[in-house]
């Protein structure tokens, strides 16, 4: 059967949630997970897309609530950086590295806990070294992947690939061609792996 395409930015808090959860819906279905770290940035730059965070201050009163709702029912401690928000791009570099090398899950889960929990610099370049070991990798080579071109192109890719499937914001999961956005649209992907989505 084929992997479950992850997309995810470490920048979001969402994605830390659903980082947690998408390897268990795998598994219970035999399936395997591709992690696949895109600009989320860039991607609602070149969509026009919806930035939550600037809506007006209703919808921004809610939508911290919500946040911090979902992270309660998960068990999470989640809270903003003081410096929110910080620079994602040596993250998702090294995350593209970290993929490749077939650790894509551990790592990414790393510097999600260490960014939305810890309240961690993942610009910070020891940081993320750290981070590689933890999920199993070389520091060395998780640090010089932030600055390395092939991981840029790959990044930028990673993006461009996600506009043209029609990916409007992460995390996005597709499975069997199907987009499911979003930590609370999980458990309808659960649904969609056991069988057809009927009434």
């Amino acid at each position: 059967m084929s992997p479950l395409i992850f997309r995810y930015d470490v920048h979001s808090p969402w994605c830390y949630l659903a980082a947690l959860r998408i390897e268990g819906i795998a598994a219970k279905h035999g399936r395997s997970v591709e992690w696949r770290p895109v600009y989320l940035a860039r991607l609602i730059d070149a969509i026009d897309g919806r930035r939550p965070l600037e809506a007006n201050a209703a919808f921004l009163a809610w939508y911290r609530q919500d946040l911090q709702d979902w992270a309660a029912l998960g068990g999470v401690t989640l809270r903003y950086h003081p410096r929110y928000p910080l620079r994602p791009a040596r993250a998702l570099r090294a995350a593209c590295f970290a993929s490749a090398e077939g650790k894509g899950g551990a790592f990414a889960r790393a510097v999600l806990r260490a960014y939305w929990s810890e309240v961690g610099d993942i610009e910070d370049l020891g940081l993320l070294g750290r981070l590689g070991a933890e999920a199993g990798l070389d520091p060395e080579a998780v640090i010089a992947a932030t600055g390395d071109e092939r991981w840029k192109a790959q990044l930028a890719a990673n993006t461009e690939e996600a506009i043209a499937e029609g990916v409007f914001g992460l995390p996005m999961v597709t499975a069997d061609g199907k987009l499911f956005f979003g930590n609370d649209r999980l458990d309808l992907l659960d649904r969609f792996l056991g069988g057809p989505l009927r009434p």
